[in-house]
């Protein structure tokens, strides 16, 4: 993964370095930021399980940096981000006569790495849209019922890594009389690949006394992105 990392600055740099000294503005742009986000898991287990199972909000953050390289208005970009995925829920189960609501959520502890196509516009404003590879280091449940709380760890039900699309957009606020700016912004994430997992009740879906089928899980994302751009070799276009 360090590799990879170091692979992408090398060939950003590069790029930079060799970029002619024509009309375009060829720039190297690192960043630095951190996001609050809305987070979902999904699973149509939990989504046909009526009362007893119900999906609520869950909030995670993230940080990290990354490299943007633009050719003119169109780009290419890359990130690290550390942080967490975290799905919640709450319901209520009957036992002989006695009904219990409970709470729970599932805290995911993952890195992101997005690679991004990127345009912008000459006044500040961006989008980006490009594939995401997420690592999960750990899966930890949390349940918590009339006074009755639990803790474990479920890391071995969840899958090791799994792709998703991102879409962003937002803008740069530049600081007067200097190569830094002010990124603020959105991002949308959705999973396209399995992440596996547990219910609402920390059952595991693969739990075939439980479940006929595990079905798929997967995980949405939309969260607000507030960061620090340096942007390098800004190139303004030569008088005739």
């Amino acid at each position: 993964m360090k590799k990879l990392f170091l692979l992408s600055a090398v060939l950003t740099i590069a790029s930079a370095s060799i970029a002619g000294d024509g009309d375009k503005k060829n720039t190297l742009e690192i960043h630095a930021k951190g996001s609050a986000n809305s987070t979902f898991l999904f699973n149509n287990n939990i989504s046909d399980a009526g009362g007893d199972q119900d999906y609520a909000a869950g909030w995670s953050f993230n940080y990290g940096g990354g490299l943007s390289m633009y050719f003119g208005n169109i780009g290419f970009g890359v990130e690290g981000l550390l942080g967490n995925h975290r799905a919640s829920y709450a319901g209520s189960f009957v036992t002989g006569t006695t009904s219990t609501n409970y709470s729970s959520n599932v805290n995911l502890k993952i890195m992101q790495i997005p690679v991004f196509f990127k345009l912008k516009s000459d006044i500040g404003g961006y989008l980006e849209v490009g594939p995401q590879y997420n690592i999960i280091s750990e899966a930890n449940y949390h349940y918590t019922s009339d006074g009755v709380q639990y803790d474990t760890t479920m890391t071995s039900n969840f899958a090791k890594s799994y792709f998703s699309a991102v879409i962003g957009f937002g803008f740069k606020i530049p600081v007067a009389k200097s190569n830094f700016s002010i990124l603020g912004g959105a991002r949308i994430q959705y999973a396209f690949s399995d992440i596996k997992g547990v219910d609402a009740l920390g059952v595991a879906f693969d739990n075939f006394f439980k479940y006929k089928e595990p079905g798929n899980t997967t995980g949405a994302t939309a969260g607000l992105m507030l960061g620090v751009v340096y942007t390098l070799g800004n190139k303004e276009k030569k008088d005739k």
